[in-house]
């Protein structure tokens, strides 16, 4: 039987908690970016996100220009910050072709950590632990 090529990760999420300054508050960053860098803008990346329960939805709709077209580089990205998750999440992350991708991680003050992971994804997951408290 012959073995599949492995693909290789076209987006990376980084989870990771952090210490909010202006309200003193835990919260959660989730960026989504892409591994790939842009040499002439920074793109944004269109996504339609939901949270329900415990179970974060990104459906990813392409790339967007930036909001300014001053030059710069990098990769795309996403960013949106939630407060008060703690527990076992599980997210989901749709591509364009409706691939999905499936993550379970468990979120507490201290950091996040990654429990499931599928074996073909288009998605790398980068947790963090929380900077609070040095």
């Amino acid at each position: 039987m012959k073995k599949k090529p492995t693909q290789e990760a076209e987006y990376r999420l980084l989870i990771e908690p952090f210490l909010n300054e202006r309200d003193q508050k835990i919260k959660v960053a989730f960026r989504l970016e892409t591994t790939k860098h842009f040499t002439s803008f920074q793109y944004e990346i269109a996504v339609e996100d939901s949270l329900e329960d415990h179970t974060i939805h990104y459906r990813l709709h392409g790339l967007k220009a930036p909001p300014l077209s001053l030059p710069s580089t990098g990769p795309a990205q996403f960013r949106k910050d939630y407060d008060a998750l703690k527990g076992v999440y599980e997210i989901i992350i749709e591509s364009l072709d409706g691939t999905r991708n499936t993550f379970s991680v468990r979120i507490n003050t201290s950091g996040a950590t990654l429990l499931k992971q599928p074996r073909q994804r288009f998605v790398e997951v980068i947790v963090g632990k929380t900077i609070a408290g040095q």
